[in-house]
């Protein structure tokens, strides 16, 4: 793993205007077995997802959990204060389900939704103090970007998919 990561020691960042050229590259680059290190794009792509073989994000376990643990935690609430207190109402019994999953309901709502915020934040790794050297703020408007670690052997491969695709800048990055 470590002489992997030594041998990868030259960046190439090209920036691209039309998201065809872009996906053409990344469809070359594939094809020539040349991992790609970041995608950046100013709006959602699913054929991105297809073409780099990404996995459906983990934060929806973060929700199923907090989800889960929310509505355990509402019955708990409720149960431990009926049977605290004994609030009898109506000839009802101590610990009567139907009311509590009001309150089971609500903690799972509330519990899933701080669950999700937390995975969110952990899995796109906020708060990024600073943005990375090789970041352009263009990504965020109109144009499109792909940054490739690879070898000096690798370089001029890379440089010429790029090319050949329609790279509108092809650089090195820091």
């Amino acid at each position: 793993m470590r002489l992997n990561a030594m041998a990868r020691q030259h960046t190439v960042m090209a920036i691209f205007s039309y998201p065809d050229d872009m996906t053409r590259a990344l469809k070359s680059l594939k094809q020539v077995k040349i991992p790609v290190d970041t995608v950046f794009s100013p709006i959602p792509q699913q054929e991105l997802h297809d073409i780099l073989g990404l996995q459906p994000s983990p934060v929806r376990y973060f929700t199923l959990f907090g989800a889960l643990l929310g509505m355990v935690s509402g019955f708990a609430l409720s149960i431990y204060a009926g049977l605290q207190w004994s609030f009898i109402t109506s000839g009802k019994p101590v610990i009567a389900w139907i009311p509590f999953f009001v309150e089971g309901f609500e903690l799972a709502i509330l519990a899933g939704v701080l669950s999700t915020l937390l995975g969110m934040l952990i899995n796109s790794r906020m708060p990024r103090v600073r943005l990375p050297a090789h970041y352009d703020p263009r990504f965020t408007e109109d144009k499109f970007g792909i940054l490739v670690q690879c070898t000096a052997a690798e370089q001029t491969i890379v440089a010429a998919l790029f090319k050949e695709a329609g790279a509108e800048e092809i650089h090195a990055a820091a």
